[in-house]
């Protein structure tokens, strides 16, 4: 009995370690899994990245084990120098090449800004900008990302990086860029520059000059030289930088891909070193020379990095689990867009991939999906439903929101919509809302009521 207690206690002993790193590694982004696995391979010499070596393949074993011993130590020592290692970057590296709009916004952040939040807002923002400088997303969509509860935070971020250079950049609309460019250049001098863009830009388009002039009361020649400023705004403020790549700021743990009609998963290696044991340091074990403290130290490292290359291995298939779930569940959104998404907890995933809820919340934190739609957090495709009371069917939070949005944002602005009546369009289009859910996210969306939007 006593043998036997002794022999669980030592299993537990062995196995709880194991156990815990790959939970460890699991939790990691993207980002901080670099760092791991570098700091991995600087205290583990039977780790070693899985790449040939041609300089180093003739030279016997011992003395590449003096080599690597070396290196080691003048990794380690105050007298290592970055000149030692060759300081010189090569042409491909960032720091050599023409800077980024990324790149410029960014340092434009961090000196407009020192909230936490602010900067993670604006890392977002700025990742999900098209090669024109447009943002892809609603400040509604992106106040759901972090979970906030109206979009106030956001367009205060917003209103922040539309004053950065390139002016007008991070604007959803060509009507908002021109208008945030005139407003800022002009400081308010302009104000028929200003209405024209707001209310008369397809007029403009078809040359109706003269019935634009009628409208606004002014001259034809006032409405012409206003025409000439907007004509000097530039529509596409990123144009003069290179192609934006959002992952620059934001590194995404998962890529998902569309080919032809097949959407793809990809665990992102990008940065990701591939490990393997070191074969000179496993064929020592081999050596009778050695000393039984000197072996069991080998084993014990070997032990170590094979359970380190396993867990990166286990984070990867469950992060490829949780993303294929998402997939199969939100098919939807990813051709369509957010107001296609469904609910979906974190409880029925736990449950489909039969893992704990905790540990399927703390895996997707701070974790984020390349999506043909633009780049989300994980913990964005799980939503709470807005409550049976509210709505009957298979919808959720944000397809109600996106929808009234859609609605009003159509509606005619001489005559808006009441909520009844956006309750009646919603029920068309399949969806039973209760009227006073729909005031609540009315006011989430920053939208007045009916007889305050009357223009």
């Amino acid at each position: 009995m006593k043998i036997n207690i002794s022999t669980q206690q030592v299993q537990k002993q062995i196995l709880a370690p194991a156990v815990q790193q790959s939970i460890e590694i699991l939790l990691l982004p993207l980002q901080d899994l670099h760092l791991t696995i570098e700091q991995e391979l600087q205290s583990n010499p039977l780790l070693e990245l899985d790449e040939s070596h041609p300089e180093t393949a003739e030279l016997p074993w011992s003395e590449k084990f003096i080599q690597q011993i070396k290196h080691y130590e003048k990794a380690n020592s105050s007298d290592y120098s970055s000149q030692e290692a060759g300081d010189d970057l090569p042409e491909e590296s960032p720091l050599k090449r023409e800077i980024s709009l990324e790149e410029n916004l960014l340092r434009q952040l961090r000196i407009e800004t020192s909230n936490l939040l602010e900067l993670k807002i604006g890392e977002f923002i700025i990742g999900n900008l098209d090669e024109d400088g447009y943002l892809k997303l609603s400040p509604t969509d992106i106040a759901q990302a972090f979970s906030l509860t109206d979009t106030v935070l956001v367009e205060r971020v917003l209103q922040i990086i539309h004053g950065f250079e390139p002016i007008g950049v991070a604007a959803c609309t060509l009507q908002e860029c021109l208008l945030t460019q005139a407003e800022i250049k002009y400081n308010g001098t302009q104000p028929l520059v200003s209405q024209i863009i707001q209310g008369y830009l397809k007029e403009i388009s078809q040359k109706k000059l003269t019935e634009v002039a009628k409208k606004l009361n002014v001259s034809h020649a006032e409405v012409a030289e206003a025409i000439k400023i907007i004509a000097a705004i530039d529509p596409k403020p990123a144009r003069n930088y290179r192609p934006i790549d959002p992952t620059i700021f934001i590194k995404p743990d998962v890529v998902i891909t569309k080919d032809e009609d097949v959407l793809e998963v990809t665990v992102s290696q990008e940065g990701t070193p591939r490990l393997r044991i070191n074969p000179l340091y496993r064929a020592m074990l081999n050596q009778p020379h050695l000393s039984e403290e000197e072996r069991n130290f080998i084993r014990e490292k070997l032990k170590n990095a094979l359970q380190f290359i396993k867990s990166i291995e286990q984070r990867g298939q469950t992060l490829k689990a949780i993303t294929y779930y998402i997939l199969d569940k939100q098919k939807a959104f990813f051709e369509q867009g957010p107001k296609a998404l469904v609910p979906m907890t974190l409880k029925n995933i736990a449950a489909s991939l039969n893992r704990n809820e905790s540990t399927i919340s703390r895996a997707i934190s701070h974790k984020y999906i390349d999506t043909p739609q633009g780049i989300f957090p994980f913990k964005f495709f799980f939503s709470q439903g807005i409550g049976e009371e509210a709505v009957n069917g298979e919808i959720c939070s944000r397809s109600v929101k996106e929808e009234i949005k859609e609605i009003v944002e159509g509606e005619n602005k001489y005559s808006p919509l009441s909520d009844h009546d956006i309750q009646m369009l919603l029920e068309k289009r399949g969806m039973h809302v209760a009227r006073r859910t729909i005031s609540k996210y009315r006011q989430v969306l920053n939208i007045l009521p009916s007889h305050l939007r009357k223009g």
